[in-house]
């Protein structure tokens, strides 16, 4: 499949820069329709114990909404430039609310780009906007670091396997990507003292990829619990890898999504794009 309609986070950071580098690249390449939203809290609450005065407050929400302005025109500028008519959105509301209606229309694109969390605006609740897209919008998600090498979108792709739903879900939704990959390399971390019969199957899935036109490699290295996330993002170093492709995990806690350990490594550390499903 082609992505038609991509959707992208904006705000006024220096992070979101690279945000809109890659989505007007990747919209250009795809021919692909593109929306940039921006969000602005209607109301701050205060910190607790500070004396925050209500005239102070609304300086301060009048100069977030017009950074989020100017980040739009920004966004808008650098599409024409390549040559496409984007599309804006201002969103207004409670910054808790922010997370679900950017997720919501999420559902309604084909894939949805955001920054990493640790990067992204404080006023927003970066964390749970990532979750909210990865775990209730239905669409993959693309994290773009801050400062990621030059965009290269045949370039070699990491694509790690560990025979989940998640991961499956991941490549099929990647196939824009991984099909004309110069290389895709099939990353399978094997654990030290597993039965041989709990290692994820892989010559399926190289067959499945190759069917697709997949240039594919197989590549098992040895791993511990743990240790995935920082085994994956070596890796990706070693192959100077473009981009990473992913399942994204979560452990339930009543009605809360818990990033699970993994992704958060790879989401907070990741120093190329990387591309989840859930």
């Amino acid at each position: 499949m082609s992505f038609k309609d991509i959707i992208v986070h904006i705000d006024g950071t220096e992070a979101s820069k690279a945000r809109v580098t890659f989505s007007v690249a990747l919209a250009k390449a795809q021919s692909a329709d593109l929306i940039g939203v921006a969000f602005a809290p209607k109301a701050l609450l205060p910190l607790y114990g500070a004396d925050v005065g209500l005239a102070d407050m609304s300086g301060v929400l009048d100069g977030v909404k017009a950074q989020g302005q100017a980040a739009l025109e920004g966004f808008k500028t650098c599409a024409a430039a390549a040559g496409i008519e984007a599309e804006v959105r201002f969103m207004q509301g409670m910054s808790e609310e922010f997370p679900h209606d950017f997720a919501a229309l999420a559902r309604q694109v084909d894939l949805a780009i955001l920054g990493q969390p640790r990067d992204g605006d404080p006023l927003i609740g970066q964390y749970a906007l990532v979750e909210r897209c990865l775990f209730s919008s239905g669409r993959p998600v693309m994290i773009v670091p801050a400062t990621p090498a030059e965009t290269r979108l045949d370039g070699t792709i990491v694509a790690a396997w560990d025979g989940s739903a998640e991961a499956a879900r991941a490549f099929n939704d990647a196939l824009t990507f991984l099909k004309p990959a110069m290389r895709v390399v099939l990353l399978v971390g094997v654990m030290d003292g597993a039965d041989q019969r709990a290692e994820p199957a892989t010559d399926d899935m190289v067959a499945h990829l190759t069917r697709h036109g997949v240039n594919v490699e197989l590549a098992q290295v040895p791993a511990s619990e743990g240790d995935i996330g920082r085994l994956i993002l070596s890796q990706a170093k070693d192959v100077e890898a473009d981009m990473i492709v992913m399942g994204a995990f979560h452990h339930s806690r009543w009605r809360e999504f818990i990033l699970g350990g993994v992704t958060l490594t790879m989401l907070e550390e990741a120093n190329v794009p990387l591309f989840m499903a859930h």
